[in-house]
């Protein structure tokens, strides 16, 4: 008996690095197995449509944009049972600036919020949770803004005469973590072992299983009648969850610093999507990271979406809404504050966090920097050499012969 092979799409670039000057044309390039009419749509990163049309494969669309940015190519069949299939082409990407002027008190406001902080007492807390041969940790927490505390994970090498490098993270999505979020080497991940700090970005401590953490994050939610934590405070800057999230980050680092075992010069930070954004606000607000690995991150360029750009979140009414709250959060201004070694990677078909925003930050950085062209993948995964260099890289700025 015959049976039907599944039917796919593909789309190419005819630009084999996915990169193009402005106004060089260049193909999207869609196949398929079967004989079928395909819809297509390209354009900015999914926000302002370019084309709009029906093909049958094989079949080449030819583009071009006469300023910077990145165009999408989205095709997608009558069929449910086939998936979406994408491909993104970055147009001068290196041209790429925020859209919106920064607000004039941009450093006035984050002076004011470690002024605020500075006035509350620490209240620094330190609880063990247990230990292995190489490692002792901890549940810790802290006074934090608006009448909170803020809760992390550490873990601290047994023997403290030779110091470790500290490895900094915040986890992506709504980064709510449980008490096992340091019990991993990092030697097993990246090849070099360090004390490791773990951020709970919502203010209640961290669960003991992980197996527990999404229940626990909803009842929070519940409770405060959101769907996403990234909303709360937005209509007010001083309440908006991510000042209290990087005030209350940066003051557990200063005090994880003052603990034997960690080496104070020797402090990175990893963190991808939302981790990423928030690293790159914790750079620019402590000058206690040494370097950064920031992983397709969020927050760049808030006000792109008014010139048909398309960035995290803007799609949604109550980002769209409250631009004046945002700009104050906007990781494209903080990069210019930030001249530490930042490594970057971006999705070219991230729907997320997609690489316009995502190269507007890059292009602000001030200090060195790499960035890492996923020209094949979206937000999560990458190339088989991907993560070996981010290891590398991170390795490296974290070395005692560095």
């Amino acid at each position: 008996m015959n049976r039907e092979k599944p039917a796919w799409i593909s789309v190419e670039s005819s630009c084999k690095s996915h990169l193009v000057r402005v106004n060089e044309p260049f193909e999207f390039i869609i196949n398929s197995n079967r004989k079928q009419k395909l819809k297509v749509i390209i354009s900015q990163d999914g926000e302002a449509v370019l084309k709009n049309l029906t093909v049958t494969p094989p079949a080449a669309v030819t583009v071009s944009l006469p300023y910077p940015g990145f165009v999408r190519c989205s095709v997608t069949s009558d069929d449910p049972a086939v998936p979406e299939v994408l491909c993104g082409v970055g147009v001068d990407p290196d041209q790429l600036r925020p859209l919106l002027p920064e607000p004039e008190d941009f450093d006035e406001f984050w002076a004011d919020t470690k002024k605020e902080l500075a006035k509350i007492p620490a209240d620094f807390k330190m609880t063990p949770t247990g230990s292995d041969k190489k490692f002792r940790y901890y549940r810790i927490s802290c006074a934090n803004l608006n009448g909170q505390r803020a809760y992390a994970m550490l873990s601290l090498p047994v023997d403290s005469t030779k110091k470790m490098p500290l490895l900094v993270r915040f986890a992506g999505g709504d980064a709510y973590i449980s008490e096992s979020a340091v019990s991993v080497s990092e030697k097993e991940n990246s090849g070099f072992e360090c004390a490791k700090l773990c951020f709970q970005l919502p203010p209640y401590p961290p669960v003991k299983k992980q197996a527990d953490a999404k229940a626990r994050h909803e009842k929070f939610m519940k409770k405060l009648g959101l769907k996403r934590y990234p909303h709360f405070g937005i209509e007010d800057r001083n309440r908006f969850y991510a000042r209290s999230a990087v005030a209350g980050a940066s003051r557990l680092l200063e005090e994880v610093l003052k603990q034997p075992g960690v080496d104070p010069d020797r402090v990175g930070y990893c963190g991808s999507s939302h981790g990423g954004g928030l690293g790159l606000l914790l750079a620019a607000f402590s000058d206690k990271i040494k370097a950064a690995y920031c992983g397709v991150p969020n927050f760049g360029d808030r006000g792109g979406f008014l010139t048909g750009r398309h960035t995290p979140d803007s799609n949604s009414p109550e980002y769209r809404s409250n631009l004046d709250t945002l700009l104050y959060f906007d990781t494209s201004y903080a990069a210019r504050r930030i001249r530490i070694p930042v490594m970057i990677s971006v999705g070219f078909t991230d729907i997320y966090c997609p690489p316009s925003a995502v190269y507007t930050i890059y292009n602000e950085l001030k200090g060195p920097k790499i960035i890492f062209n996923k020209i094949l993948h979206g937000h999560a995964g990458g190339p088989p050499e991907c993560q070996p260099m981010i290891d590398i890289w991170l390795s490296k700025q974290l070395s005692e012969e560095k």
